[in-house]
Order: structure tokens, then sequence, then C-alpha cells
């Protein structure tokens, strides 16, 4: 019964992981937390186990996982094979290289705004020389429309 110490209903295990409800439907429709039992009132429960498995999801997210990463991670921790670390290291390795590629992303695009934000206080006319140039980039998209 719902009530009981080991039971939890929907929106009591979403609070306890900072989720909403939808997120916890979405998970379960996804495969990656086990489906709830009806109480005969058709309220969802779940078992103290899915709390930890929901913050496991939740954890693994917060590190950039994505759900596919944290799929295969399950699945891994289910098959208890050994070559299940390999497989786990080769996944954050994959992890490892898109963040770094996406760091270089964010430090060439931060160049830019810094080289616009020097532009900008070092001009000394009532246009701002980066909207200009925004403008002409937007005149010439147009032209070769």
């Amino acid at each position: 019964m719902v009530g009981m110490a080991n039971e939890l209903k929907i929106g009591e295990l979403a609070l306890g992981a900072g989720v909403s409800r939808d997120t916890v439907r979405y998970y379960e429709k996804q495969g990656l937390l086990p489906p709830a039992r009806r109480t005969p009132s058709r309220y969802r429960v779940y078992g103290r186990e899915t709390a930890e498995l929901l913050r496991f999801i939740r954890q693994a997210q917060a590190i950039g996982l994505t759900l596919d990463d944290i799929r295969e991670l399950l699945r891994q921790r289910e098959a208890r094979t050994p070559h299940e670390c390999e497989r786990v290291a080769a996944l954050l390795e994959e992890r490892i290289a898109a963040l770094d590629r996406k760091l270089e992303e964010l430090k060439a695009f931060r160049r830019v705004l810094a080289a616009s934000l020097s532009r900008c206080r070092a001009a000394h006319s009532e246009e701002c020389p980066v909207v200009l140039d925004l403008s002409r980039v937007s005149a010439r998209r147009v032209k070769s429309s």
C-alpha cells in the first residue's frame, strides 16, 4: 500500500530526485526506470530501489552523460561481463572527447565576443561597430538569396 515505508507515490519520487512527474514518466517510458506498480486506485507507486536508480540517472546526466549513455551503463550493470569496465571506459572517453570539442568551440566563441567587446569600447562614434558588422552580414545574406 502507498504510505508504506518502502513505497513512494510518483510525486514523492519526483520531489526526492528534483525532477517533475513528467520526467519520471518519460524515464519509465524510455525503459530507464522499471514500470511502476499500480494501486487499486491506479496510483503509480515505486520502490526505494527506483528512487536510487533515479538519483543515479540524475547524477549521470549532471556529469554530461546522455540518456543513451545512461541506458548503456545500466545494461552494463546488469550484464556483469568481463569487459564491462572497458566498455564503460570507452563510453566515458567518447564523452570526454565531445566535451573537449565543445570547450574549444566555446573558447573560440569567447575570443570573438571579447574582440567585439574591445571594438565596442574603443568606438568613438554614435554607431556601434559590432552592430554595423551584423547589419552588413544580414544585408549580404539578403542579396545572395
